[in-house]
């Protein structure tokens, strides 16, 4: 499903693949369609927030906003990657991040691969719509599920902690009603703050190996927050799939080998083969077994 050409390099090509206009993304790269073109969905934020996210964040926000809204990228075959080279990839570079300091020029981080499209075999740990309430930049701040990225930690083994694994995010924009399911790992109570996981949506999601498809990307907003370090969000690197372009499962009884396309099966096409969920059962309370003695 994924386009066929020569790697565009995103932040350098963006004006040209995508119109500047903030009314809105457009659902084309250059007269191209999206990557998943075939399962895309609709949703009001397509038409309210641009490119660069929210017009008022500072420039070199604004700048990263529009390398995270890059589903432009194309290859005749996207780079193996690994969750260990992602990891790798944090260790030998120092680059400053976290809030507020974001690069003005990305030119680095394209020199070390940003803008590449990836593919990446791993297991899910944790997912959830992430930033409800406040929303973030590159989503112009919106708070609802709808307006916000799915946050996916990825490790190399099923059993992996989530400190030690990393990330890839699933934007919002023309976001598959298929893959949204995937935040729904975990509900987000708005009374407590805090995120409650779906026990039998969680089994169901970690069954299986995936194959991740998107672009290499630099979150520079952030601090990295490996296992051994009190911190938050945690993970072992900064470098991520996002935006993600293609998301597929290990197909029953193959060896799910990276590179093997007929190991796997697009996530839409799995997701809507299986039984629908049984909700969870709501706190209940059971009366007296015996009767109180007068």
């Amino acid at each position: 499903m994924l386009p066929r050409s020569t790697v565009l390099m995103g932040a350098l090509l963006l004006p040209v693949a995508f119109s500047l206009a903030q009314n809105g993304l457009p659902d084309q790269c250059d007269g191209s369609p999206l990557p998943f073109d075939a399962i895309k969905a609709a949703h009001p934020i397509d038409s309210s927030c641009g490119l660069k996210g929210k017009t008022t964040s500072p420039a070199a926000s604004q700048l990263q906003n529009s390398v995270k809204n890059n589903f432009c990228v194309t290859a005749s075959n996207p780079e193996t990657f690994t969750p260990q080279m992602l990891i790798d990839l944090q260790t030998n570079n120092h680059i400053s991040s976290g809030h507020g300091q974001e690069p003005q020029d990305r030119k680095h981080l394209q020199d070390l691969g940003e803008g590449k499209l990836i593919r990446m075999k791993a297991f899910l740990i944790e997912a959830h719509h992430a930033d409800l309430g406040s929303g973030e930049s590159v989503n112009c701040n919106g708070p609802t599920e709808e307006d916000n990225d799915i946050h996916i930690a990825f490790g190399e083994a099923a059993d992996s902690q989530e400190c030690a694994s990393v990330t890839a995010e699933i934007s919002p924009h023309y976001r598959p009603s298929s893959w949204n399911e995937i935040g729904h790992f975990e509900t987000f109570n708005r009374s407590t703050k805090k995120y409650i996981v779906n026990p039998g949506l969680a089994s169901r999601l970690q069954a299986q190996a995936y194959r991740i498809t998107g672009q290499l990307f630099f979150d520079a907003s952030h601090t990295a927050c490996p296992c051994g370090i009190n911190c938050v969000p945690v993970r072992s690197s900064l470098w991520e799939i996002h935006p993600v372009y293609n998301i597929e499962v290990c197909k029953a009884g193959t060896p799910c080998k990276e590179n093997a396309d007929g190991d796997w099966m697009p996530f839409d096409t799995w997701w809507k083969s299986l039984p629908p969920l049984k909700p969870p059962k709501a706190p209940h309370t059971h009366a007296l077994h015996e009767p109180k003695k007068k």
